[in-house]
């Protein structure tokens, strides 16, 4: 990758956090595949803001931060170390605390 590519840190998203995001499309997709396109890109635009602004999300618990997902009703939840961004999942804001109570 070419330096002028990459700014800030680099994230890892975790397999569970690629199955909630397409969990989280489908079930959007149900109903306006539009609007589950705009997801993805939210999705994208925040883990960019991440990166180069990991402090931006709200410090949560166990180390966690969390960040609302664009206009949608979830949150991204990671854990920033010295060389990355771990990406743990998205969880919606209805479904309670059953996310973060798993660490």
């Amino acid at each position: 990758m070419d330096e002028y590519e990459f700014e800030g840190k680099p994230t890892n998203i975790f397999p569970e956090c690629e199955e909630m995001v397409i969990e989280a499309l489908d079930y959007i997709a149900v109903d306006s595949p539009k609007q589950a396109e705009i997801m993805i890109n939210q999705f994208e635009e925040t883990l960019d803001k991440l990166k180069k602004h990991p402090s931006i999300g709200r410090p949560y618990k166990n180390g966690m931060r969390k960040i609302k997902l664009g206009k949608f009703s979830y949150n991204i939840y990671y854990r920033e170390n010295e060389d990355n961004i771990d990406i743990l999942g998205i969880w919606h804001t209805s479904r309670g605390t059953e996310f973060i109570n798993r660490e």
